[in-house]
């Protein structure tokens, strides 16, 4: 049964990691360097916004000069060493295995409320698998928001469908073609990830409100997308996944019974230490 765990201690990374790929959704409250890492990133957003309450710029900036400033903002947060190190050293505090683990990319998430100030990657995402467009069923995500959250405006989860096939176009979803569009300045014309077609019943779907300096781990199998309120208020949080080589060696993995997208892109997922690449992407 998949259920949620509120955690004030480290797990040893097996079991951190057996119990993410049965299902099982973990918070660990106020870990230390996210504390840290909140301040900074905090100092970044309002530099770059030039505007002392985030949360509310969108109400202040013109809708493109939103989008342009939070794009110069994702830009940075993936290349800032230092909100990286912190990171890893929260990831690595709650029992993640750093030298057994590959990561992508670090980004920062803004879910803006009005529709005006919103565009591709900065906009509520559907609900989705993670795992429909990786084809990696040992994919961990990590979640935690920089402002504070509430049930209108945070991730949700159906985590009665972690096992369950639901509909979905992930047998469209073709990253080569996606990557291949990108290089040619023709991304918007492929979707960004594929989502889920079939509509659900409301009454099951969860939203989990944490806030600054908690951490969040669930598997990339669950089934999850944004809450945006209608408020004025844009949601900031920082995300990133990780894949154990430990766990494909023995195969440790969550269940897959519905993605079908062509290909399994080892190639998003770099070593937490040095650097190199997982492996190249294949075709299934």
């Amino acid at each position: 049964m998949v259920a949620l765990h509120l955690l004030d201690r480290p797990l040893p990374a097996k079991e951190l990691g057996a119990r993410l790929l049965k299902g099982e959704i973990l918070v660990w409250r106020e870990v230390e360097a996210l504390a840290e890492l909140r301040i900074e990133l905090d100092r970044i957003i309002r530099q770059t916004l030039a505007d002392d309450a985030p949360t509310t710029a969108e109400k202040r900036l013109p809708g493109e000069a939103f989008i342009e400033r939070i794009r110069q903002l994702r830009s940075q947060v993936m290349k800032d060493l230092k909100l990286h190190r912190l990171m890893k050293t929260a990831m690595e505090y709650v029992g993640l295995d750093l030298d057994d683990s590959y990561w992508d990319a670090l980004q920062l998430r803004v879910v803006p409320s009005a529709a005006s100030h919103q565009a591709r990657r900065i906009m509520p995402l559907p609900m989705h698998r993670d795992n429909w467009g990786s084809n990696i069923a040992q994919q961990l995500n990590w979640w935690t928001p920089i402002y504070p959250t509430d049930a209108d405006n945070t991730l949700a989860f159906y985590p009665a469908y972690w096992s369950q096939a639901v509909e979905n176009d992930s047998a469209n979803w073709d990253y080569l073609a996606f990557k291949q569009r990108m290089r040619e300045g023709k991304a918007a014309s492929h979707p960004v990830l594929p989502t889920l077609t079939e509509s659900l019943p409301a009454a099951q779907l969860l939203p989990l409100v944490i806030q600054p300096g908690d951490l969040l781990a669930f598997s990339g199998q669950h089934l999850h997308g944004s809450i945006a309120n209608t408020h004025g208020r844009s949601r900031f949080s920082l995300e990133t996944r990780t894949v154990s080589r430990d766990h494909i060696t023995t195969g440790l993995a969550a269940p897959a019974p519905d993605g079908a997208a062509p290909y399994r892109v080892w190639e998003w997922f770099k070593h937490m230490r040095d650097g190199t690449p997982l492996g190249e992407t294949e075709r299934l």
